[in-house]
Parts: C-alpha cells; sequence; structure tokens
C-alpha cells in the first residue's frame, strides 16, 4: 500500500458488507460522507437491505407518536436500555401526526390530524405526501380506513382504501355500500374497484393488517344473522376472500375485536373480557387449527390494547389505552413498565417495522 493509502473497495462488495448492519447503524452511517449517504439511500441497497433482515423478527423496531405528537423510533427492542430517535425531517411536514396505519418492508403509512397520509422510510427519513383520491367520499358523513401492503407480482407498494356512508338502520347492514379504492405508489394513480362484498362499519375505525399478500379487516357477512368474518383483501388478484377465525369464536361478535401484524402473524385481539385480554395468533396463514391463544390479565380500565412486538420469546410490548407502554411476560404473568430514556414510556400509538 504505497503512500499508506486505502485501497478502493469494489461497491458490491461494499454493498454486500453494508446490507449486513441493523437499521440503527445503517441510519448512522449515512452522516459519514455525501457518497455514503447516497449509497445507503439508494433503492437497490435498500430493497438489499430488507430482503437480508425482513425474515428476522427479532430486528424489529418501533416507530411511536408521543404525546406532542412527534414521531420516535426505537431500533434496538431486546436490548436492556431503549433510547428514542426524534425524527426530523429536511422538508419538515409539522409534528401533527395521530395514527400509525401500518408498515411493509421498512416502509411506514402514517396519518396527520388532517387526514393526511405519509409514506416513510424511517431508516433513510425519505418521505411522501400520498395525494388525495379524486374518488375519496366527503365529509362528514363518511368513514375510512386504510392498508399498506405489498403486491410482489408487480413490485409495487399498495394503498388500500375502504370508504363509505353509514346508513345507521339497525335493521339492516349499517353501510350499504364499501367502496374500495386503491393508490398505486408505482404509478402514483388511485382506482376504483367494485365494493366489498362485506359490511365494514365498525365502531372503531381500524388500519389494515398486511400478511401474506393480503390486507385483512374484521367484516360482517351480508349474509342471514350478519355473523362476523374475516375479509382478506388478495393485492394480486384484487379481490376479497375470507380467513377462517378461532373456532372458539363462532361467528358472533368477533367483528368488534381488532387485528393486527405481530411477529409477522394475524393476531387478533379481545378486550370485551374486563378481567384479562385474550390474543389469537394465526401460526400458520389460512389453517383454522393454527390459532394459538394466551391471555393477560388486565386492568378493568383498559378498553384499547394494542400489542407492537415481542421481546425475546416470552415477553410481548403492549400499548394501552393511546397512552403507554408495558411489558408482559406470558411465561410468568408479569408486567412492567417499557422504559425509554429512563423514563415509562408514554406514547399514544405505534408500530413495528423491520
Amino acid at each position: 500500500m504505497a503512500g499508506g493509502s486505502i485501497p478502493s473497495i469494489p461497491q458490491e462488495i461494499m454493498v454486500d458488507i453494508l446490507s449486513r448492519l441493523p437499521v440503527k447503524s445503517v441510519g448512522q452511517f449515512r452522516c459519514v460522507s455525501k457518497p455514503w449517504r447516497l449509497l445507503l439511500s439508494d433503492t437497490q441497497f435498500i430493497s438489499t437491505h430488507l430482503n437480508r433482515h425482513s425474515h428476522c423478527r427479532s430486528e424489529e423496531n418501533l416507530i411511536l407518536i408521543s404525546p406532542d405528537q412527534s414521531l420516535h423510533t426505537i431500533t434496538d427492542i431486546n436490548g436492556d436500555d431503549h433510547v428514542s430517535r426524534k425524527l426530523r425531517f429536511q422538508q419538515q411536514p409539522s409534528d401533527t401526526w395521530t395514527e400509525v396505519v401500518g408498515s411493509c418492508n421498512g416502509l411506514v403509512l402514517l396519518v396527520n390530524e388532517k387526514d393526511d397520509k405519509f409514506l416513510l422510510n424511517p431508516t433513510t427519513l425519505n418521505q411522501v405526501k400520498v395525494p388525495d383520491s379524486p374518488l375519496a367520499l366527503m365529509k362528514p358523513g363518511s368513514f375510512s380506513m386504510h392498508g399498506l401492503g405489498y403486491n410482489a407480482s408487480s413490485d409495487d407498494y399498495i394503498i388500500v382504501t375502504l370508504s363509505y356512508y353509514d346508513t345507521d338502520n339497525e335493521y339492516e347492514p349499517d353501510c350499504a355500500d364499501t367502496f374500495v379504492d386503491l393508490y398505486s405508489v408505482k404509478t402514483g394513480v388511485w382506482k376504483r374497484l367494485e365494493p366489498s362484498p362485506y359490511d365494514h362499519a365498525v365502531p372503531d375505525l381500524s388500519p389494515g393488517a398486511f400478511v401474506n399478500g393480503s390486507i385483512h379487516w374484521l367484516a360482517s357477512s351480508t349474509e342471514r344473522g350478519y355473523p362476523s368474518v374475516i375479509a382478506a383483501f388478495d393485492l394480486v388478484d384484487e379481490k376479497f376472500k375470507e380467513i377462517p377465525a378461532p373456532d372458539s369464536l363462532g361467528e358472533k361478535g368477533f367483528v368488534f375485536n381488532k387485528l393486527v401484524v405481530l411477529r409477522g402473524r394475524l393476531c387478533m385481539i379481545d378486550t370485551r373480557n374486563r378481567a384479562q385480554t385474550d390474543f389469537w395468533i394465526m401460526e400458520e396463514y389460512g389453517v383454522e387449527k393454527s390459532w394459538v391463544k394466551f391471555s393477560v390479565n388486565s386492568n378493568s380500565d383498559w378498553e384499547t390494547v394494542k400489542p407492537l412486538c415481542f421481546i425475546g420469546d416470552h415477553e410481548v410490548v403492549l400499548e394501552i389505552e393511546g397512552e403507554r407502554l408495558i411489558v408482559c411476560n406470558l411465561k410468568v404473568g408479569t408486567m412492567r413498565d417499557f422504559v425509554v430514556d429512563g423514563v415509562p414510556a408514554m406514547f399514544t400509538d405505534g408500530g413495528a417495522f423491520v
């Protein structure tokens, strides 16, 4: 090495090395120099990094909304000292975030108090505003729910919006039609499909849960008795199908539960029992017998409980009442505060991303 110079490393080797790093390190290395920032922001590098880490659920990270409506991430969930990072953008949208809709392959869909939707990469801080659909229903008087997913056949990220006018008729389905609108991130175009065959009116509007190529919502069938169903919208076929629910739930009433993604699997939450909160996880997608149940003894004041991620094999991080985070040890039944920056974590909404 003449003159002590450092030989250059071929870019393909550099990409291979850097793509093995955790999200936190990639974010830090973007600050090393302009060439590194360009390399680590390149779409090919991002795709390589996601493919390498997407199957490693131990590397899940959290994105959280604080009471002042700012965004924070925690990228070392399995560590002992959890430190949050406030996200700051060069083209900063105001800190008025209200909902983490969902995540897919490292992208996060967020909504602010104006109901504007943004796609964000928490690692690179690249963010883009999703244009309003020209087909959107007028407000007030209509309701909407969103879901984010990925269509592997077209290599495209898709936002699905379900919207309806509430008829408020106790003798008929709550909504006459649920409109289905799709937004293609690749083309930047909205389109409307045939209405959903289900009644999607629910007491609390919930984002869709993306698992196995489909976005899932709880709904009611329009058949006699209006039985509850898990409605899965397939992003390739652009059609709804039904996924079997836990057999013990029957067909009545589980439309009032919640669906989320937990460790990459479909998870249903039932908080109607004030003494405990029940969770079902579908271990093998689409297989009814694969639902596994665990329960958490809950405070009688809990009305909303949202699992965010696992810590190891036995502890789950729960968001309680849209106010704070706790950690429940499923093996021994204990609970503790989720401590962030040295104090119990207080956040109004959140989700996991890889």
